[in-house]
């Protein structure tokens, strides 16, 4: 038998484990072979075979340091490079972990030099060059793996680059980003690549970066490219049209019937609606399920308009050509954490009115004994009523608007 196995079989006992994993920790962090080592929390056999290896009569303590001399001596080895083999042998391969955070360092490094240099040379059409955003990009850190951030980021690059060298005038953002990236939704809202882009583009142009679909709207239109106006739509009841409008017949016709009608947000930019009366009014809900109420009782009451769930932007666009006059737009929404987001966005964004969003009303409604979901999350804020938001959490269940289907189109007819 060689040294090194007469070795490997001395160190090799179950209970001389912590031994080999101390010295594979030290020995793997790439630097020089320690003189010492310190073993802590030895079990009475770990103790007892520590012994038996340093011929000693007494157990070392459960905390106890062991010199490398001393365990070179009782595996019978001279050579502290065999003492690494022997640990490799056992443990596995060791590796440098040192040399491998220089590698690490280094690849970083080359990655944000290659970044900088990348983003330096970029000015995007319409609005500039980059000003703070490679900074705030690398700020960030990298996620992951450094070679697929790189890919991360080169993607974004190849995109920029498509701003500033072939300004796309009025081409749709699924035909920019299938030109770019082979691929049509690589620059949906949402995106990660669409939200590093757009916050490029809002640094170029010194605006704050975008918060809302509107706002990532503006920015790209603001660099000659133009989101699909085709998806963004709004189901709506009772409104109507300019005469001469090309959409007037139409919503003439859907109105006399009672019918719920969609409209794009192409149709309400190229044909905007006209605007109520400032004394008048309009009701904005949440669920499609009241406009369909509404409809089935051939509604002629004030104009209905549904957010359906979290609102998009023709949405905004309809209820600000609504009240351009000065019209009350009454917003109402489910009694959940979405619910209450949706109102105060929709308050800050199009300029609603909350209505029967009080906490009066909340608990009217929830008097009425029925199963239902509890609040999932953290109650936002309600600053049109900060009472509600307590309530709510305090009673820690939801209510759906569709619940209040009769409640709400009896007050949309009284008002």
């Amino acid at each position: 038998m060689s040294r090194l196995d007469d070795a490997c079989t001395r160190l090799g006992r179950p209970a001389l484990r912590p031994i080999v994993v101390e010295l594979a920790r030290r020995l793997g962090d790439g630097r020089v072979t320690p003189s010492r080592i310190r073993l802590q929390g030895l079990e009475e056999d770990q103790r007892s075979a520590l012994a038996d290896l340093l011929g000693i009569a007494t157990l070392p303590p459960a905390d106890t340091s062991l010199t490398i001399t001393q365990l070179l001596d009782a595996v019978g080895l001279s050579d502290p490079g065999d003492l690494r083999t022997v640990i490799e042998r056992l443990h596995g391969p060791l590796g440098n972990r040192a040399a491998e955070r220089a590698a690490q360092r280094e690849a970083r490094d080359a990655l944000w030099d290659w970044f900088t240099e990348q983003c330096r040379r970029l000015v995007i059409a319409n609005v500039g060059p980059l000003r703070e955003w490679p900074a705030l990009v690398r700020a960030e850190g990298i996620r992951g793996d450094v070679d697929a951030h790189r890919v991360r980021l080169g993607r974004v690059v190849q995109v920029l680059a498509a701003l500033a060298e072939v300004p796309p005038v009025g081409m749709p953002l699924a035909t920019f980003a299938n030109l770019c990236m082979g691929d049509s939704h690589a620059l949906d809202h949402g995106q990660p690549l669409a939200r590093l882009t757009l916050a490029a583009i809002a640094d170029a142009a010194g605006v704050p970066g975008p918060d809302s679909a509107e706002d990532a709207r503006a920015l790209w239109e603001l660099v000659g490219v133009t989101p699909d106006s085709l998806s963004s739509n709004v189901l709506s009841l009772g409104i109507g049209a300019r005469v001469g409008c090309p959409l007037a017949s139409c919503l003439a016709g859907h109105s006399a019937a009672a019918e719920p009608i969609i409209l794009t947000l192409s149709e309400l930019r190229r044909w905007p609606i006209e605007p109520l009366p400032a004394d008048g009014c309009a009701f904005v809900v949440e669920n499609p399920a009241i406009v369909a109420a509404a409809a089935s009782l051939a509604w002629a009451g004030p104009p209905i308009i549904c957010s359906s769930g979290r609102p998009s932007l023709a949405v905004v666009v309809l209820l600000r050509q609504l009240g351009a006059l000065g019209a009350t737009l009454h917003q109402h929404a489910d009694f959940d954490a979405a619910g209450l987001g949706i109102t105060a966005w929709l308050q800050a964004r199009a300029g609603t009115t909350p209505w029967l969003m009080t906490a009066g009303a909340y608990r009217a409604a929830i008097a009425a004994t029925r199963d239902r979901p509890r609040l999932g999350g953290a109650v936002p804020a309600t600053p049109w009523d900060p009472e509600l938001a307590d309530v709510m959490a305090s009673h820690g269940h939801a209510v759906y608007e569709e619940e209040l289907t009769d409640q709400l189109l009896g007050a949309m007819l009284g008002a």
